[in-house]
């Protein structure tokens, strides 16, 4: 490794050598290499011996006064600075080595992908990622997308938590239990608990919190259900029903309703620009969490998290997480999802260095193709997200049933796929067929021609995936001769206008994204949506809302899945939603994270990620 710090002067010396020419044998005196590191020769031969012990050039002198000596450089300046810059971003030293490089954030961007991973220093275990957009201020009280719920997981916690069985298990709360009787739940907190800020975490703030979540517009169908909530003692918060609820611990364990201080709540960021302090000590008091990460930064180009040491449970393994958005580059390969920014190295990146290794030249056709199918199982995990892109039929369009159902047929999850697969940025998915890959396959039978309009709107927000799909259908409904226009918000423009009431578009396309407390996360999704719920027609949305509270009322936690399934395959028939795909999500580890694995947001659950250099300190 090439030494990194405290090599300025060195850099100089090398800069002006450079004039002579890079990596080619040059036939020249002590003398003129000394005029032109304008120095002495004495001091120019000592330079010239550090710099080939640094390995930066290879210097073979010949005795005799005038004789010529060989020299040969072996980086171009640039390199060199982009090879010091790199290890500087390995050590932690990332300002450095953004000035080292000139501020070239497409270098810099390049360098963080290539030193992504684990790494230890100074005996702590630090992990570094990089992303393809800047991430939303992290509160759970706005809406946020995909990968930023993860990011609550991480720096939150709620009273329980539920898995995608629907059951439950303790978090803050170590018990709780449900009067039915007296509609009535009590959850018990754990003793001293704390928010990242060191502020107590007792009954009267949860309480408090959940009042006021309550009066917010985006909990107001949750929880409508809930008379009133209040702090019986500092560790026992009573949750008083006006109608019977036997599955509330689940609602509670969704991400809206992670445990934060109740001020936070006047937070209501919307815009990324309000999400980045300028300093670091505002950015670490700008948000307060109670989870195993507090965020230390928080800015347009990075986000850096801290294990906090106080988390009520096992404290994470990883003590900083900084993820770095880099803009991914324009490239033919196939993409995935979002999460294909997250990678710790792309497969591309581990057959270069197995390359550079020696590993692959001269092997046979067969001997690569095995040896990648190799790198590609070591190097990669994958799952199908347990959501789906969909898209939905406005109302506003005024679609009969018969013209609903045609339009679905022109496009169909298998149509679009194949469309898909014609881009020169094919996705990596299956067809879906229903809100869940496990639930029922719901297909049309065919239907006559309808007459449609001869232009269509499609509104979509900015989301790579979304995009392709929504050119897919441009040219599916080309071939009906029927003209399509796109409106791309961003996802934050697209919520408040779906929570107005005013996307008028006669097609929608979401993303589907649910979280690991998956019974509730689709009920949630079903009852309070704001596009869902704006794009259905108000007998729809009724019939809808009557069915999810029927389900509320009556059924376990356990059951919500089974329930859940026949209204998502009725709103299907209906046509009132087409089910687009199910994303593969791929992460990919070149082994540099271990005890880890991909979860339910196509993220690595960054707590339990370890170091074999742990075991050696």
């Amino acid at each position: 490794m090439l030494p990194v710090l405290n090599n300025d002067k060195k850099m100089l010396y090398y800069a002006r050598l450079t004039k002579l020419g890079e990596k080619q044998e040059i036939a020249i005196t002590l003398q003129d290499v000394a005029e032109v590191m304008f120095t002495s020769t004495r001091h120019c031969r000592t330079q010239l011996n550090e710099l080939r012990d640094l390995g930066w050039l290879e210097w073979t002198p010949k005795a005799g006064r005038n004789q010529r000596s060989t020299l040969c450089l072996h980086y171009a300046i640039d390199e060199l600075k982009a090879e010091l810059a790199q290890q500087l971003i390995a050590i932690g030293k990332y300002e450095k080595a953004l000035a080292l490089i000139d501020h070239d954030q497409v270098l810099f961007g390049r360098l963080l992908q290539n030193t992504s991973g684990a790494v230890q220093r100074e005996g702590r275990l630090h992990i570094q990622l990089t992303y393809g957009r800047s991430f939303a201020a992290l509160l759970p009280h706005i809406a946020l997308r995909n990968s930023e719920r993860f990011l609550l997981r991480q720096v939150y916690c709620c009273l329980v938590q539920c898995d995608k069985d629907g059951i439950i298990t303790p978090q803050l709360a170590h018990h709780w239990v449900y009067n039915a009787e007296q509609l009535r739940w009590r959850f018990y907190l754990r003793p001293a608990l704390t928010f990242h800020d060191g502020s107590t975490i007792n009954a009267e703030q949860v309480a408090e919190l959940f009042n006021r979540l309550k009066r917010l517009p985006t909990y107001n169908t949750e929880l409508a259900h809930v008379s009133h909530i209040t702090a019986i003692n500092p560790l026992c918060i009573d949750v008083q029903l006006d109608q019977p609820d036997p599955g509330l611990a689940g609602l509670l364990a969704d991400v809206k309703y992670s445990i934060q201080p109740y001020f936070q709540l006047q937070s209501q960021l919307q815009s990324h620009l309000h999400a980045y302090p300028n300093s670091q000590s505002n950015s670490a008091k700008a948000i307060v969490g109670s989870g195993a990460f507090r965020v230390q930064e928080h800015t347009q180009q990075y986000l850096r998290l801290q294990a906090y040491d106080n988390y009520y449970s096992h404290r994470a393994l990883t003590d900083t997480v900084t993820i770095w958005q880099v803009t991914p580059p324009q490239t033919n390969a196939p993409c995935t999802t979002e999460i294909q920014a997250n990678v710790v190295q792309k497969t591309s990146q581990i057959r270069s260095n197995y390359a550079a290794n020696g590993l692959i030249q001269g092997s046979s056709l067969e001997q690569v193709s095995s040896l990648e199918q190799e790198i590609d199982n070591q190097a990669q995990k994958s799952r199908i997200e347990y959501g789906c892109l969909l898209a939905m039929i406005n109302s506003r369009a005024n679609l009969s049933l018969l013209q609903r159902k045609y339009l679905s047929q022109l496009l169909t999850a298998d149509k679009l796929m194949a469309e898909l697969k014609r881009s020169d940025n094919p996705i990596e998915a299956i067809p879906a067929y229903n809100l869940l890959s496990s639930w029922l396959k719901v297909i049309s039978i065919g239907t006559a021609e309808q007459p449609l309009p001869s232009k269509l709107t499609i509104a979509i927000f900015e989301h790579h995936t979304l995009k392709e799909c929504a050119q897919a259908m441009v040219k599916l409904l080309k071939q009906a001769d029927i003209e399509c226009e796109v409106n791309v918000y961003s996802f934050e423009e697209l919520v408040q206008k779906a929570s107005t009431n005013n996307l008028t578009e006669d097609l929608i396309l979401i993303s589907l994204d649910l979280d690991d407390n998956l019974p509730t996360s689709v009920f949630h999704w079903m009852l309070s949506n704001a596009i869902l719920n704006q794009s259905l027609s108000a007998e729809a949305s009724d019939w809808l809302q009557t069915k999810l509270i029927n389900i509320r009322q009556q059924q376990q936690l356990t059951n919500y899945l089974t329930e859940l399934e026949s209204i998502s395959t009725a709103m299907i028939t209906e046509h009132w939603m087409i089910p687009m795909l199910h994303h593969k999500q791929t992460l990919y580890f070149q082994g540099v994270l271990k005890g880890v694995s991909i979860n339910v947001w196509g993220w690595p659950d960054i707590q339990d990620v370890w170091s074999e250099e742990l075991i050696n300190i």
